[in-house]
This record gives structure tokens, C-alpha cells and sequence, in this order.
């Protein structure tokens, strides 16, 4: 005889998943945290440098390949109820991810000794190589997330920067003198793979090719939009000439406010599904409900938060990174500003890419970046203002933008849910 659950367990069981989504993403954001204050403070501002500038670039490679990747999958997993069609568009997704991988590392050799100072051949070769690792991060996890091992992949997840702290220790006992070393360990985070084998153990042969590339076009252009209005802030005032010591601070803020916008990033895998289960439905006013709330809320944490970077954010960023990090704290109010907006813009692409409209992801960011373009070229003559202002331009645009869109157009009917 079977056994039905309760409904207070079958509440139960998404909170305990969300609730380990959150702790193993939590633990993520630490020991990146912790990476990166090790780092500076073994080898200082200046040296750390070009790491803060690779690790923008980790960004992107998550935001072309990691998010969109997984998302597909678990998408894909929820709608059909088996892994063939992802297996089966693998190959072609691997060479995509190779080829774009593959450019941007060229890319990074052409602008070596102007974004990284140096003509080292190790600062491409890492971008390359972390490039590909994000990609076969987010199918990994995006397997396990579409299969229901929400635990796995929250360990996944947790795995991936504990390995890097791990290293990075190692590196800075071996090589106190080599950067390089140090930097290296951003591209073995993929590493932690080996524990969960069967993730991307997929039938490929026996699998369906899915037409996937249209849907994470779209996903990836939007999200690495996204990721670098978040994340490139460093890399722009590098580039425009700011000293050092400010580049270094600026990306230290970005580092300490993106808390919660990581956070978001776990939890996201858990709702995926059932964001798509609402769209097969067609509950369009539990859709309309989610985007009000989302909307209004994110904005009015993002006054609170300003208030919050401007009284206490200077003193904890030099309490947990450097005592001499001394970054101003209007600045810091409004990254703390900004990533809050970034957090509310993240909940508000799940429920594009729930609704297949991956399109306007990438139509809402752009129209933020461009604003924040504009403001780049016109805003105030101070680099690092100049960078902020534009940065919370851009994420305000870009929410107000997709929650528009949401709200004019309603969620599409059941029977175009499933579509690639």
C-alpha cells in the first residue's frame, strides 16, 4: 500500500531544499570571500589587482554559460520528465562553449598588458580555462537540479569555492611570491565535479537534439549583460585609469554587497521548476502576484540598503578585507544600492525564462546598459562616481524595464508552455 504525504511534509520538503540551497550557497559566498581577503592580504592592494580583473571575467563566463546553461537544463528536465533531451544537445552545446571560451581567451591576450598589466600567458590561458569550467558547472548542476537533488547540487555548490580556499592557502604557503599561483586556483574550482559523476554521465547518443540555441541566446546575452553591469565596475576604472588602490577598493565593495545577490543565485535553482509548473498552468495571477511583490520590494530595500552602505559599509569592508581599504562611503551606499536592485532583477528573469521569454531578458538589460552608458560618458568627472552612477543607471532601467514587460503581456497559454 503507498503511502501518501502529508501536506505539511510535502511544504516541508521545498523549504528543507531552499533551506539547503541558501547554506550551500551561503558557504559559496564565504569562502569566496575568504579568498579573496586571503589573497589581499598576502600579497596586497596592488597585486591582487589583475585577480579582481580575472575575476570579472569568471562573472561573465557564469553569466554566459553557468546560469544559462543550468537553467536550461532544469527547464528542459521539469517540462519532458527524463534527461534525453539534454543529453542529446550536449555535443553541440560543448562546441559552442569551447568556441566562445576559446575567443575570450584570445581576447584577453590582445588586452593583456593594458587590463591585466602584464604580458603573461598564464592571465589567458586561466581566462580560457575558467571559460569552460563554468560551462561544465552549469550543466552538472543543472542536472542535478532537474532530477530533484537539490542536496547534491547545494554541495555542488558549497564544494566549488571550499576547494578554492583550500588551494589558495596552499598556493600562498608554496608560492608566497607568485600571483599567479594564487589566481590559478579560480580555474580548478570545477574540480569538485569528481564527486558527483553521474550528473554528466548522460546518454548522448540516445538522446533528442533540442533547438536550444535560440533560448540560450537570449538567456546569455541578457544575464551577461547583466553580470557585467554587476561585476564590471573594476575592470571600466581600470581601463579609464584610476589608481590602483581605488580599482582594488571599488572591487572589494562590489565583492562584500553582492552577498545577497549570491544568496539569490542558489535559490534560484529551486525555483525554476516550479516557476514552470505556474507557466504550464497558466496561473497568470500568482505570476502577476510574484512580479508585483518582487518589484515593490526590491526597490524599497534598495533605499534601505543605501541608508544601511552608507553608515556601516567603509568600516566592515576594512574590518573584513584590509585595515588600509578606505573606500568612500557614498560610494559604498550606492553599490549597496545597486546590488539590491541586481538581486530583484535576478528574481524577475526566473520568471521570464519560466515563461520562454528569453528574448526579453536580453532586450530589458541591454536598455539598461545602455542607460548606464550614457551616463558613463556623461556622469561626473570623479572615475570612480562616474562608475557608480552609472552602474545603479543601469540596474534601475533594467528593472523597472522587465517588470513592465511582465506586466503588459501576460503569461503564455499552457499549450506553448513547454516550447524550446
Amino acid at each position: 500500500m503507498s503511502h501518501t504525504p502529508e501536506p505539511s511534509a510535502r511544504r516541508a520538503r521545498p523549504l528543507r531544499e531552499s533551506a539547503a540551497m541558501l547554506a550551500g550557497t551561503a558557504v559559496s559566498g564565504l569562502c569566496a570571500y575568504a579568498y579573496i581577503a586571503i589573497g589581499t592580504r598576502a600579497y596586497g592592494d596592488e597585486a591582487m589587482a589583475p585577480i579582481a580583473v580575472l575575476w570579472t571575467f569568471w562573472a561573465v563566463s557564469a553569466a554566459l554559460f553557468t546560469f544559462p546553461i543550468q537553467h536550461w537544463a532544469i527547464r528542459t528536465i521539469s517540462v519532458d520528465g527524463d534527461t534525453l533531451g539534454v543529453a542529446g544537445t550536449v555535443p553541440r552545446l560543448s562546441a559552442v562553449v569551447l568556441g566562445v571560451a576559446a575567443a575570450m581567451g584570445v581576447a584577453a591576450r590582445a588586452a593583456d598588458e593594458r587590463i591585466f598589466g602584464s604580458t603573461s600567458p598564464w592571465w589567458p590561458l586561466l581566462v580560457f580555462s575558467i571559460a569552460l569550467g563554468a560551462g561544465f558547472v552549469g550543466l552538472q548542476r543543472g542536472v542535478l537540479a532537474g532530477k530533484g537533488r537539490y542536496y547534491a547540487t547545494a554541495a555542488n555548490i558549497a564544494a566549488e569555492n571550499l576547494l578554492r580556499v583550500a588551494l589558495g592557502i596552499a598556493a600562498i604557503v608554496v608560492w608566497p611570491d607568485d600571483v599567479v599561483a594564487f589566481a590559478l586556483v579560480l580555474a580548478l574550482g570545477p574540480a569538485v565535479a569528481v564527486f558527483w559523476p553521474e550528473a554528466v554521465r548522460l546518454p548522448v547518443r540516445s538522446g533528442t537534439r533540442q533547438p536550444v540555441l535560440r533560448f540560450l541566446g537570449g538567456l546569455a546575452g541578457g544575464i551577461l549583460i547583466a553580470q557585467i553591469v554587476l561585476n564590471s565596475g573594476p575592470l571600466i576604472l581600470q581601463g579609464i585609469g584610476a589608481p590602483e588602490v581605488e580599482v582594488t577598493a571599488l572591487f572589494l565593495a562590489l565583492a562584500l554587497f553582492r552577498a545577497p545577490y549570491l544568496l539569490a543565485l542558489g535559490l534560484a535553482t529551486r525555483l525554476t521548476a516550479p516557476l514552470t509548473e505556474l507557466v504550464v498552468r497558466d496561473d497568470r495571477p500568482a505570476l502577476r502576484r510574484i512580479v508585483l511583490a518582487t518589484t515593490a520590494g526590491t526597490f524599497a530595500a534598495a533605499g534601505i540598503g543605501w541608508a544601511a552602505g552608507y553608515l556601516a559599509g567603509p568600516w566592515v569592508i576594512r574590518l573584513v578585507f584590509a585595515p588600509q581599504t578606505d573606500p568612500a562611503a557614498l560610494v559604498v551606499a550606492f553599490i549597496s544600492a545597486g546590488s539590491i536592485l541586481a538581486l530583484g532583477g535576478l528574481g524577475l528573469v526566473l520568471v521570464l525564462v519560466a515563461e520562454h521569454r528569453t528574448a526579453a531578458v536580453q532586450t530589458t538589460w541591454l536598455l539598461g546598459a545602455v542607460s548606464g552608458a550614457v551616463v558613463l560618458a556623461a556622469g561626473p568627472s570623479d572615475p570612480t562616481s562616474r562608475v557608480v552612477a552609472a552602474f545603479v543607471t543601469a540596474e534601475c532601467v533594467a528593472v523597472a524595464a522587465m517588470a513592465l514587460v511582465l506586466m503588459a503581456r501576460a503569461a503564455p497559454a499552457a499549450g506553448t508552455a513547454g516550447r524550446r
